[in-house]
């Protein structure tokens, strides 16, 4: 099954002079100034002037569908196998106020539909008014070299390794030269998330402390230190830390790199957190007329007490436009006992479309039962035979024709190694592989 997802953006500036929200692209229509000036120094509506102030108001919407499909996720064998779908049409406001101002703000707004199947279950439908950003901002025209946030904020990390969250609390970000920081204390839904069920506010308060540092070595290549700790402060239940170097280069024409190094420390209930991990990649791209080749290579191994923070997104780009999971589409896995080899190969085709096929390949470290929730699977029968898990192999599709118009489309397959059976006695045969689609269309006007 390939899932769609659609997305219809369009943008409407009430503003001296328009500008995109972050990650927004939008087209402006021209309006006539209702006023000179408004009281906080910006206009109300666009002013044909181009030295005219800044806009007080910009809103973007956007409306998408989605539909995933995981198939055999418990990796069984004809009609034992289990399937899921889920369909999740939204639709988003964004807002930006005063912005290009000493302090402005933000908002994000997003109804959606989520409608989820599984195999021999009823549909689970739900209606949802999540509350993404509301933010306040300090920017370094009050305190040089600083900006600051408070309120509900969306934090990314690179390569979303650490951290791909809306967190609620207080963000700092210093920047001097070739030096940045950022200081992170916050929690994840401190309050509640979605305006139509109170139980999405978070009762768990564990609290955030992350301090992540970076200098630029050059234009294109930066390395960096962190520090992130979560802490349950109501019953100590749950702490965990994370301590780690890197470096990378995403943005180099033709090479580019990651290298991640780190370690962790702590517990959650009885689950001891101690190990390590490391992450090292390379990509690069050919000089061809036309088609633009690259090639990428990976490795990753994490020992069997570490885990990932939980906030993770694990995606990012190889040489493409389009983002995908880094350590595989189906397997989805977390960095936990766990050793893999990546090889991809792609091509940027012209400038509108690029193509990525990639291969990995897990095995554990140590041969053991695989740690609750710690990939997208939940096969049934694991005879723990081998460390070797299995492999995957994704195909992903980015394609551009204008710039309000993308189609991205991932797929993915994971072929199970003989330790996972299809059934409980010793000649029961291997599994059949599990599979993942995705599609997403973008269309903003």
């Amino acid at each position: 099954m390939i899932s769609a997802k659609q997305t219809v953006s369009g943008a409407l500036l009430l503003s001296a002079a328009a500008a995109p929200i972050a990650q927004a692209q939008a087209q402006e229509a021209t309006l006539t100034p209702s006023r000179p000036q408004g009281a906080a120094g910006c206009l109300f509506w666009r002013s044909p002037e181009p030295s005219a102030a800044p806009p007080c108001v910009a809103l973007q919407f956007a409306a998408e569908m989605e539909a995933v499909n995981l198939r055999n996720k418990g990796l069984r064998l004809g009609d034992k196998r289990s399937n899921k779908l889920e369909l999740e049409p939204l639709l988003r406001l964004n807002a930006q106020f005063m912005k290009n101002s000493p302090v402005d703000g933000g908002l994000e707004l997003e109804w959606q539909r989520v409608i989820k199947r599984e195999s021999a279950k009823p549909a689970r439908k739900q209606t949802r008014l999540n509350l993404n950003q509301a933010w306040v901002r300090l920017t370094d025209r009050v305190i040089p070299h600083t900006e600051w946030k408070l309120g509900r904020w969306l934090y990314r990390d690179e390569r979303e390794w650490l951290i791909d969250e809306n967190l609620d609390g207080l963000g700092l970000r210093w920047k001097y030269v070739d030096w940045s920081a950022d200081l992170l204390l916050a929690r994840v839904n401190l309050w509640q998330k979605d305006l139509m069920d109170r139980t999405s506010r978070n009762t768990d308060p564990v609290n955030i402390i992350g301090v992540l540092l970076r200098r630029q070595l050059t234009d294109d290549w930066h390395i960096g230190l962190y520090g992130f700790n979560q802490h349950n402060v109501s019953n100590h239940r749950f702490r965990q830390s994370h301590y780690g170097i890197r470096s990378y280069s995403e943005e180099a024409k033709r090479f580019n790199h990651w290298l991640e190094a780190g370690f962790a420390k702590g517990h959650n209930k009885s689950d001891r957190i101690q190990g390590y991990v490391f992450d090292i990649g390379a990509t690069y791209a050919f000089k061809m007329s036309g088609i633009k080749p690259y090639l990428t290579l990976g490795y990753t191994a994490s020992s069997k007490n570490y885990t990932q923070t939980g906030l993770q997104g694990n995606e990012a780009k190889f040489g493409g436009d389009t983002k995908f999971k880094i350590y595989g589409e189906t397997l989805d896995p977390l960095l936990r006992n766990l050793q893999i080899f990546t090889l991809g190969i792609g091509a940027n085709i012209g400038k509108k479309a690029s193509l990525d096929l990639v291969y990995h390949d897990y095995s554990q470290l140590r041969r053991e039962k695989i740690a609750n929730k710690a990939i997208a699977l939940s096969p049934k029968y694991d005879r723990q035979t081998t460390r070797r898990l299995g492999y995957g192999i994704d195909l992903i599709y980015g394609w551009k024709p204008t710039s309000s118009v993308k189609l991205e489309t991932r797929l993915g397959i994971f072929q199970p190694s003989a330790r996972f059976a299809s059934g409980s006695k010793a000649s029961s045969p291997r599994s059949q592989p599990a599979s993942f689609a995705a599609v997403e269309l973008k269309i903003a006007f």
